[in-house]
């Protein structure tokens, strides 16, 4: 096993792999510890990893894709000063490929799907819809230097001085019906239905971004007046809180997007439901207890691609619409009397 002093990850796509690379980091500090670690990301993820406490992660770079070319040269002549012993490249894209190569790194190691993996000292065969999960991908990029061992990824922001919402930790639920891929999210009908069935004091705390409000609008909505204990948080908190809300609540119920892997690093119940997607993509929920939840049919459909789309190909959208909220309802139910309250 070569030694590494001073490594570089880069991984730039959004919020799910930002969380997920935190395994990697797991995997260094537990297997080489001396190992200091820097960590490039996509501009406005950064604050993911003040909720990373280990000091081997020294510095957390940013990629700036608004301004992709005076960003990546700055971040080029950056690189270059730092003289890192190992680069591992996540990102699939040529601008990173191009990055990891032209900064003076004793070693590259990159996957095969990358444009400029010809250059890379080391590329790694990249393994996608077979079941293989993101983490054991990611992993294989550090397996000939430490091995296979895969570790789960870990955030803890449980060190807030102020818990963001006045809620008793444990006493909550949440719901988190966004995605930037609209068939990923599991219909505000459905997750209105599934609230119905709910005990009218359980307290619920609706997540999600100030672009998703339109969502948990709906849905706060469709009870007003009822008694029900709903707090509309959208917009509300930063991604340190938003983690600190996640890691607190005694279960969380997540479309396949970046909150679900944010359940998975604090080690929430979880769980997931897969409309468009498929968990053989590898992007299932990893905490302790956890269900996934999908459409019982098979579907000639479904997946209708890797990432989700914009509306249903084919109108019908019966990879969301036909899951029945009565296994949301059991899901809940068997969370609560396993003790996850």
């Amino acid at each position: 096993m070569s030694q590494a002093s001073k490594v570089l990850i880069i991984q730039t796509a959004f919020l799910g792999d930002a969380v997920l690379i935190t395994s990697l980091l797991e995997k260094i500090r537990l297997e080489s510890p001396s190992t200091l670690v820097h960590l490039l990301v996509r501009k406005g993820l950064e604050d993911i990893f003040k909720a990373y406490p280990y000091d081997h992660l020294v510095q957390v770079w940013t990629y700036d894709k608004r301004n992709k070319l005076n960003s990546w040269w700055s971040l080029r002549n950056d690189f270059t000063n730092e003289k890192f012993d190992q680069v591992f490249v996540a990102q699939r894209f040529f601008g990173m490929g191009l990055l990891s190569i032209s900064i003076g790194a004793k070693k590259v190691v990159g996957f095969d799907k990358n444009p400029l993996s010809l250059f890379f000292d080391e590329k790694v065969p990249h393994e996608f819809g077979q079941g293989k999960h993101e983490t054991e991908r990611n992993t294989e990029l550090l397996a000939s230097w430490l091995g296979t061992q895969v570790h789960k990824p870990f955030l803890n922001a449980s060190y807030l001085n102020n818990f963001p919402v006045d809620l008793q930790p444990k006493k909550y639920l949440c719901i988190s019906p966004g995605s930037v891929w609209e068939t990923k999210r599991f219909p505000v009908h459905q997750w209105i239905e599934f609230i119905r069935l709910l005990p009218v004091d359980q307290e619920i705390v609706l997540m999600g971004s100030a672009a998703e409000k339109h969502l948990s609008d709906e849905i706060e909505q469709a009870f007003t007046g009822l008694g029900c204990h709903i707090r509309n948080t959208c917009g509300r908190f930063n991604l340190q809180e938003a983690i600190a809300v996640y890691q607190q609540s005694q279960m969380s119920f997540v479309n396949d997007s970046g909150p679900l892997h944010i359940c998975s690093a604090v080690n929430t119940p979880t769980v997931a439901i897969f409309c468009s997607t498929i968990p053989a993509f590898g992007f299932g929920p990893l905490a302790e207890q956890n269900k996934i939840i999908e459409v019982k049919e098979k579907l000639a459909c479904r997946p209708c691609g890797h990432h989700g789309k914009k509306s249903c190909p084919e109108i019908h959208f019966n990879c969301a619409n036909s899951i029945d909220v009565q296994e949301l309802l059991q899901a809940y139910q068997t969370f609560l009397a396993s003790g996850s309250k």
